[in-house]
This record gives structure tokens, sequence and C-alpha cells, in this order.
């Protein structure tokens, strides 16, 4: 029946004529043993990793061609929040330009178009408002027009670029099917023409980089998983096939990336694993020079450099937590020639480190706000810096001139646009230089932002930050959309989203639950929500969610959750344990066959996240730690809340099959009613489509689904 059933489904779904709603697809059942430590199971729908088996692509069509049916009648939901959110981009708009040599870089975009135009003006010396004015007829020249290399592709993605030091040549990564494999293309900028040159199997790590000759880039090479573990040389003229091997990384937990010291006078070679890194040193002057180790890998340390006046700085966890610095000349690497500049405190999280000639800059967390330190290394006097506005993100901007007096940044809050400043090195001054124009129409006395705390067991307090309508309800009649992550120590910072205002306006506020395994409050942070700790990532959420019942913010019925990537993994496992806490749930591209992708030692990033999750395969404990909470083999019988699934048919960091699985199982085992949708995007990998236009479907859909399910399917309020 359940063959047969499935045959119907995939000749409706490959059928041209329009598919009326009807019962849900069904996976077929194919059992696949599998052992491991002595343990023995049947996974049913292993099967749907088959990529070229005809069924699994009709199977996931059925599913798209089932979800469109359901929802049809949102129709004109989605073509006006599409409609709605279009209103509210800024179609024509110009980045600050940066300097590097007698050029002003910036990015340009035009109204109509996806993507921005890469262009650079003449500099003219620190002219006042020649900064952010139009460049002067027949100067600006435009290095690259991303639409134009997209030719229409959704999936198009620009890697990052740079300009050769004599500023002749411009070296770019591009990829048009969603996965991260680039390759790298060079053009002349005087005339506009393309070099025969081009590098294939570059990987999404960094820009290339260019030595001293204008003729020697370097760049990052994936293996057959998709790791980063080689870097190589391209010199322009010779065949690809005599690109040499720079470094190469033997050892599977570790990915390898490359960048430039500010001064140009390094390539500086990373290889870290989530705990461990070491860096190799080029000197960019000479581009035929092998590399040295900076200091030799010790298990558990991590370290970064930036050169400044005459001395290597390094920041390195070794007996901090959460850093300190280092420095030493910048001919003797070794351990014993190091002497501390800044010791380690706990309270401060110590991100990154960069320089300039006078100055070094420390990114850092203090109570969860971001900000950086400016180091004066003559007089060891250190300033912070942190953005304005409540509840935001701050994050570095290109300030690429080694002699700068000044370090660019940028910030946002929930109600507040992103917004471009820099600061005086020297004095700490700072000055905004642009802040996006607010949307048309936007309105900010229309919302409020609060920050709420819940309690987990063990005493620790948990930020939500939410965006709410100024009128939002506080009797549990008020809706919310909760986002979480949780993972890779990286924090979940408020932004600035005009998309999201669509969802107030009906009603649903919105709120980012900052657990363990992010990066809020540094590295402990982090380490309270990974390996064996992980389960606390999952146990915050629900805390989260059930702080906000309680404090009346929403209610079960008006609560949806969601979560992408690692952070559908949260999603996948909340809702195998209190699905009872949610109307409705987003998971994008989840991963959430967690067992049988770290078992799997040739999928893309798997070894290299065993320091995340642990490797299952060789440690019998780790095996039934990820057991006990991989979303998809704990599936269970009980009624979960309505669904949307998110995949992307070229995602090669969450496969495609694993939110198929997770779909098949739940359809087969949940006995509730509340409808479970599958959307598998055929063309686009795991960011989805990169258009800033065409990314406005995806997002309708979803919030069309968030509605629905709340039943809020209402026109905005006036």
């Amino acid at each position: 029946m359940q063959s047969a059933f499935l045959f119907i489904l995939m000749s409706l779904a490959l059928s041209s004529s329009p598919l009326l709603a009807g019962p849900a697809p069904v996976a077929e059942k194919r059992p696949h043993p599998l052992s491991v430590h002595g343990v023995g199971w049947s996974d049913d729908y292993f099967w749907l990793r088959e990529r070229e088996n005809p069924a699994v692509k009709a199977h996931l069509k059925a599913e798209n061609a089932y979800l469109a049916a359901e929802l049809a009648p949102l129709k004109p939901l989605r073509e006006t929040l599409v409609a709605e959110m279009k209103s509210r981009i800024i179609e024509e708009d110009i980045s600050v330009p940066y300097r590097r040599g007698l050029w002003l870089y910036y990015s340009r975009e035009v109204a109509g178009k996806d993507h921005p135009l890469i262009c650079r003006k003449p500099w003219h010396g620190d002219k006042s408002g020649e900064l952010l004015e139009a460049a002067a007829p027949g100067t600006e020249v435009v290095l690259l027009d991303l639409n134009e290399r997209a030719g229409g592709n959704e999936a198009y993605t620009f890697g990052g670029g740079a300009v050769s030091p004599d500023t002749r040549l411009y070296a770019w990564k591009e990829n048009s099917d969603g996965t991260d494999r680039f390759t790298i293309r060079f053009k002349i900028l005087e005339t506009d023409e393309l070099l025969p040159d081009e590098v294939t199997g570059a990987v999404f790590d960094a820009a290339p980089v260019w030595a001293a000759d204008n003729e020697t880039i370097f760049y990052t090479e994936a293996d057959e998983t998709d790791r980063s573990w080689r870097v190589r040389r391209h010199r322009l003229g010779a065949p690809e096939t005599e690109n040499d091997v720079v470094y190469e990384e033997p050892d599977a937990r570790f990915q390898v990336g490359i960048e430039a010291t500010k001064s140009r006078e390094f390539l500086l070679i990373s290889s870290a694993s989530k705990d461990t890194a070491e860096t190799l040193i080029l000197p960019l002057r000479d581009g035929a020079a092998e590399p040295q180790v900076f200091v030799p890998r010790s298990d558990g340390r991590r370290y970064s450099l930036a050169d400044c006046d005459g001395h290597w700085y390094i920041l390195t966890n070794e007996d901090a937590v959460n850093g300190r610095l280092f420095r030493t000349p910048l001919d003797r690497t070794a351990r014993e020639s190091w002497e501390e500049v800044i010791p380690g405190d706990e309270k401060i999280a110590y991100e990154g480190i960069d320089s300039f000639a006078t100055h070094v800059i420390l990114s850092a967390r203090q109570d969860a706000v971001p900000g950086f330190f400016i180091l004066d290394p003559d007089t060891g006097t250190r300033k912070w810096i942190s953005a304005p506005g409540q509840g935001g993100s701050m994050s570095s901007e290109p300030t690429p001139e080694y002699g700068s007096t000044t370090q660019r940044f940028s910030y946002e809050t929930l109600l507040q646009p992103y917004t471009v400043a820099e600061v005086d090195l020297a004095s700490g001054e700072t000055r905004v230089l642009k802040q996006k124009a607010l949307p048309p129409g936007y309105d900010p006395d229309k919302y409020r932002i609060e920050r709420t705390f819940a309690t987990a067991d063990d005493g620790t307090r948990l930020p939500i930050w939410l965006l709410l309508p100024r009128d939002h309800p506080r009797d549990g009649s008020g809706g919310l959309l909760l986002d979480g992550y949780g993972a890779y120590g990286i924090a979940s910072d408020p932004w600035f989203d005009s998309d999201v205002f669509s969802l107030l306006d009906r009603g649903v506020g919105f709120a980012i639950a900052q657990v363990r395994g992010g990066g809020e409050y540094g590295r402990l942070w982090y380490e309270a929500g990974k390996m064996e700790n992980k389960m606390t990532t999952f146990t915050d959420f629900i805390t989260c969610a059930e702080h906000l019942i309680a404090e009346k913010y929403t209610s079960t019925p008006q609560l949806c959750g969601s979560g992408a990537s690692a952070g559908g993994l949260l999603a996948g496992a909340v809702l195998n344990r209190r699905p009872d806490l949610f109307g409705a749930y987003i998971a994008n591209v989840p991963f959430v066959d967690v067992l049988n992708t770290m078992l799997d030692a040739t999928l893309p990033l798997t070894t290299s996240e065993y320091d995340e999750w642990g490797n299952p395969e060789a440690v019998r404990e780790v095996f039934d730690r990820i057991r006990g909470y991989s979303p998809y083999d704990n599936v269970k019988a009980q009624a979960y809340p309505a669904i949307l699934v998110l995949a992307g048919w070229n995602d090669n960091r969450v496969s495609y099959w694993e939110p198929a699985k997770w779909v098949a199982r739940m359809r087969a085992v949940g006995t509730g009613t509340a409808p479970l949708y599958l959307s598998t995007a055929f063309e686009t990998g795991h960011g989805g489509a990169s258009g800033r236009y065409s990314g406005l479907e995806e997002v309708a859909l979803q919030y069309a689904f968030v509605l629905k399910a709340l039943g809020r399917i209402n026109p905005p309020a006036r």
C-alpha cells in the first residue's frame, strides 16, 4: 500500500497539472540495519540518502506539491507579505567607502537588482564630505557587477575578492550551485578584461590573498569531504595543474584558513579545530617562500596573531579560559620569548585580534556586551568601545590601511538599522559615518524592546531579547516567534531585520533566547553547552519558553519556535522533549540526523565537528550521548505542533536527507493532527536564495505559516 501510494504522489508531483490538497506524502519504509559498539538498530529511511535514485527526488517533489496545495489559500497573504517586505528595502544605497592606497572601495545597491555592484573611486585625501559623495562622472570603476555574474541564478554566491597590491588586478571567488565549492576568477580592472586563469576547488573560508609580486595568489582548497585542508599557490598564466601545495593539514579535525596581516607583510595560515589552533607565517614579499610554524600546536591551546611596531601580539587561551595577550619581537617566536601584556580576566572574553602600525585592537565581550579594546603598546593603556543602544550587535568594518588613525565598526539594534562609525585610535572619540536609511513607512515608536531573564535549574540567568508591538499584551494572548541557536560559541546578538515588522504588525513579537553553547558570555558559556554538556542547550531553551509563558508574554497556542542549522538541532531536540510548549515550529536546514552524520566520516564537516559533538564511532559514551538527543533517533509517538521544515538540495553542510528523513519519521510515528510540511529548494544550498529580492518568497512562506498556525490571518494593524 505504501509503495503504491508513494507512486501516485510521485506521478502527481511530476505532472504539470495543479495538485489538489490531499493526504500527506508517505515515504516508504526500507529497513537498513546498522550496528556500532555492539548496538544494533534499523533505519527505515536511510534510502533517502540515495541522491541519484529517482524515487528520492520524486518523494521530495511530492512533499513540495503537498505543501503548495495545503498552503494555496495563503497565496494572497504571501503575496502581501512579499510586497510589504519589498517596500521596506532601500532600493538605492551605497556602503561607506574604505581606503586602500589611492582608491576608495565600496558596494552600491541598484533599484530592482538582487545583488550589489562592487566599485571603487579615486581617493583625493581627507577632503571633507568626499567619503559619501557619489563618484565624479567617469571616475567610478565597477570591479564586479554581481547581477551580471549571477545571471538570474538564485544560488549565486560571491565568496570574497581581493585587489592586487598594485591595484591593477582583481581576484574573486564565486559559486552558482549553493555548495561551498568556489571558482576563483581574475580580471584587469583598467580594461575590464577577464583573464583566462580559473582556479577550481577553492573552499569558502577566505578571499584569495595576493603576494607582493602582483602575480601570485594563495587560496584554500577542500578535500573530498569539503574540509578546508590545503593552501595552494597559483601564479597568473600557469595552468591550474601547476598550483603547488603550500601547506596541507592531515588531521581531519582541523580546518585551514588564510589571511594577510594588515601590514601586508605576512600571510597567516591558521589550522584549527574547535579546541586547538596553530599558525604558520609566510612573508608575502617572497611569493615562493615556504611557511614557518609560529609555535607548534599543543592540545587545547588556541592562539591568533597580529603584527604591530616590530612585534607579534599573541592572543591565547593559555592558562586563561577567556584569553590573555602576549607579545614578542618579530624574529623571536619561541614560547620562552613571549612577555605578557594583558592578563586573563574571567569577566572579559577576548575573541580576536587585529593591529595597526601604532595600536592593537582586541575584540571582546563584557557581560555579554560586544565591543573592542584599543591598546596603545607604548603606554599599555586600553580604551573600551561598545555600541550605543539597547540590545544590539557590533562588528569591525574594513579598515585596511596599516597606517590608519581610526578603526571602523558597525552596529545595529532590534530597532536601529545598520550604522557605520569610526573611533580615533589615540583619543577614543567616536563619530558616526552613516546610518542606513530607515525603511519606508517604518515607525520605531510602534514597537518596543525588552530584555528578560529566565532562570535555569542550576541558577544560571538566561537572557532573552524581545522586540514587541508597542501594545503587546501581558495576558498570554500575544503571539511570539522565539529563535534559538546555541552552538559553536557563536553569539546570538540582536540585529535589525525590517522583514520581521510584517509579523509585529500582525501581533506576533520576535524573541531571541541566548542559551548556553553560544558565545554570549565567552568560552565558559560555550563549553557549558557542548560535548557532554550539550543537553544544557536544549533545557535552556525550554526554560526560556516556559519563562515567556509564565510571564504571560505569550502562551503555548501563540508561541512558535524557530531554529536554523545547529539551531535546527535545537528545534528537533526540544520538540521531542516538550512538544506541548509550542503552537508551531520552523526548522530551517536542521541538523537533525546527528548520530548517522557523525558516524559517517565521508560527509562534509563530520571530522572537523568531533570537537563540537564528539566521535560516536570511537567512544561508546559519546555514541550513547548523541543517540540520546539526536532528533531523528528520538521521534516519539506523541502529538507534535504544526511544523514547517526547510531543506536545500545542494546543501553540503546539512544534507537534504536529514530534514527529509526527520519529516518521514515524524509522519510515521507522531500521533497528532497538526500539519507537518517539508519544503526542499532544488536550486539552492544551506543559505537559501542569495538575492535581496529573491529570498523574500521563502521568508513570506515562513511568516504565512506562523500566522496561520497561530491563528493570526488578519490585515496589518494601522
